[in-house]
C-alpha cells in the first residue's frame, strides 16, 4: 500500500534541506577547484564509491540534490522510481535525495 503523497508543508521543508545540502557541496567543490583541502567528506555526504575523487563524488552529489529539486519543480518527487508508490516522509527527512522504497532499496 503506497503512503499518501507529501504535503506542500512536508515539500518545503524537504526542499530547504535539498538547498541546504547543495550550497554545502559547492562550497566544498569550489574549495577543490581552487586547490584548497575541503576537508572529511563523509560527514556531508556518506560514504563514496570505490575510486571516486573527492571532486568526483561532490559532483555526483551536486547532481542528485540537483535531480530532486527538478523533481519538486516537476511535482514528481518523493515517489519510488521503481514501483512508484509514494516513499515515507520520515524517510525523505533523513535522505532527500533517496529515490526508492524500502522494498527497492537494495535492487
Amino acid at each position: 500500500m503506497s503512503t499518501p503523497a507529501l504535503t506542500e508543508e512536508q515539500i518545503g521543508k524537504l526542499k530547504r534541506q535539498l538547498l541546504k545540502k547543495g550550497s554545502e557541496i559547492n562550497d566544498k567543490l569550489v574549495a577543490i577547484l581552487n586547490g584548497k583541502d575541503p576537508g572529511n567528506l563523509t560527514e556531508l555526504l556518506g560514504g563514496g564509491k570505490p575510486g571516486e575523487t573527492k571532486e568526483e563524488r561532490l559532483r555526483r552529489f551536486l547532481a542528485l540534490v540537483d535531480s530532486r529539486l527538478v523533481q519538486i519543480r516537476n511535482g514528481t518527487y518523493g515517489k519510488c522510481v521503481q514501483c512508484g508508490d509514494w516513499l515515507e516522509y520520515r524517510h525523505l527527512e533523513q535522505i532527500p535525495w533517496i529515490d526508492t522504497c524500502d522494498k527497492h532499496k537494495e535492487s
